[in-house]
């Protein structure tokens, strides 16, 4: 009997942590549903079928059989795409026990992936899910200047694999106050900020001459299939993928002088790059802009935490905006206003410095899907997309509003008042 008990009661409690093992179709009926790129509409219907959005619109006249209904209409109830945090130490970095986001034996670990260093069942990711984030970018901390190879997961699954949508996203590169503190406590390099930037140049220098020497391989063994290949290295490989622009570069900096440095190194080596914090990009926003660079903006919290971000200012993302910067926005894993909880917070505190109220909605959503190669399928409402999405009991981006329901490809992984 007992044997019986474990056969039938096992399968159920995996399922309730995936969503199950079928994919349930839903129709969901709400006040508002915001699609991001097409627009609101007001009041609409979405259908889900196999994980996917099927159709959307005012109505949907024909329901296939078997399909549950969500009508969440006449309660002020709005429905986004899932939520995505663009950047992001989650299921890495625990409060509980030691970190593994930032292997720091050596400033240069291009060749880490963060995915080996990731629990799926840290609490923070089950929390982080049930405030309507859906999807993240988890990356290596801020302690080396190259930190290794983030991921973009969604935040359901037993394992990595299960969760994971984009491995590698790029590489990390932090500049600043993190590496300067860590490897100037061991008399090492680098101990200034000139020091963290040689270290990318040397590296990214390194990784040309190994591109080169791959590229004349590849070349004699078009002509002489015995050609012997060079030696691998796993450092070197993916910063040549980086300068063959196959990867994106995250550069975290915050300090107008460390923002300089970034950009005089995407100039140099002809990277696509990414900004990471930028908290005084506003002092050279226009400089950001020329170059299209899209910046995820560190969120203004409570005010600063550190000497890096003394000078920051609840309007910076909205003067990136106006110069044309593509601003996405991210959340941090502390504890109150900074929380990963609070994302759409931020975005709204984003508003409150002059943001446009859809800008700051894409900010969260379809814009960060664009900067983490991933837009094809998550960021908006639009059929063919993974059904990612939040039910909200109100505006998303007031401070009372709650996620009443959230799904992730099709599966209610979270209700917040079961009936």
């Amino acid at each position: 009997m007992r044997l019986f008990i474990f056969i039938i009661f096992v399968p159920v409690l995996i399922g309730a942590f995936t969503g199950g093992s079928e994919k349930e179709h839903l129709v969901i009926k709400a006040d508002h549903i915001v699609t991001i790129s097409q627009g609101e509409i007001s009041p609409g219907m979405i259908l889900i079928k196999d994980g996917k959005i099927a159709e959307i619109g005012k109505a949907i006249p024909s329901l296939p059989g078997n399909t549950r209904v969500i009508d969440v209409t006449h309660k002020d109830s709005w429905v986004t795409p899932g939520l995505i945090e663009a950047h992001t130490t989650l299921g890495a970095r625990s409060r509980y026990g030691s970190s593994n986001s930032d292997e720091t034996s050596n400033p240069n670990t291009a060749q880490l992936f963060i995915i080996d260093g990731i629990n799926p069942f840290d609490k923070g990711i089950t929390y982080t899910r049930m405030a309507g984030i859906t999807t993240a970018m988890i990356s290596p901390g801020r302690q080396n200047v190259i930190g290794g190879q983030p991921a973009v997961l969604k935040l359901v699954g037993k394992t990595i694999k299960d969760m994971t949508l984009l491995s590698p996203a790029g590489v990390k590169f932090s500049l600043g106050e993190g590496p300067k503190n860590t490897y100037g406590k061991k008399d090492r390099l680098p101990s200034t900020r000139m020091g963290s930037a040689f270290v990318i140049r040397k590296a990214l220098i390194d990784a040309e001459e190994y591109a080169r020497k791959q590229g004349a391989f590849l070349k004699k063994q078009a002509k002489d299939n015995k050609a012997m290949p060079p030696k691998r290295d796993l450092q070197k490989e993916p910063l040549a993928r980086l300068l063959n622009r196959e990867l994106t570069a995250f550069i975290e900096c915050y300090r107008v002088d460390d923002i300089m440095t970034a950009l005089r190194i995407v100039d140099e080596f002809a990277l696509k790059a990414v900004l990471i914090g930028c908290t005084e990009g506003y002092r050279v926003a226009e400089d950001i802009a020329s170059r299209e660079i899209p910046v995820v903006c560190s969120p203004f919290g409570v005010g600063p935490r550190r000497m890096e971000t003394q000078n920051i200012r609840v309007d910076n993302s909205a003067i990136l905006a106006k110069a044309g910067v593509k601003v996405i926005i991210k959340s941090d894993e502390v504890l109150g206003m900074g929380s990963l909880r609070e994302l759409p917070m931020h975005a709204a505190l984003a508003v409150k410095g002059g943001l446009d109220k859809k800008t700051a909605l894409r900010a969260i959503t379809l814009s960060a899907a664009e900067i983490l190669g991933v837009a094809d399928r998550i960021g908006s409402l639009e059929v063919g997309k993974d059904a990612d999405l939040v039910i909200f009991n109100g505006d998303p981006l007031h401070y009372l509003t709650r996620a009443d329901y959230v799904v992730i490809d099709g599966h209610i992984v979270y209700q917040r008042n079961p009936q």
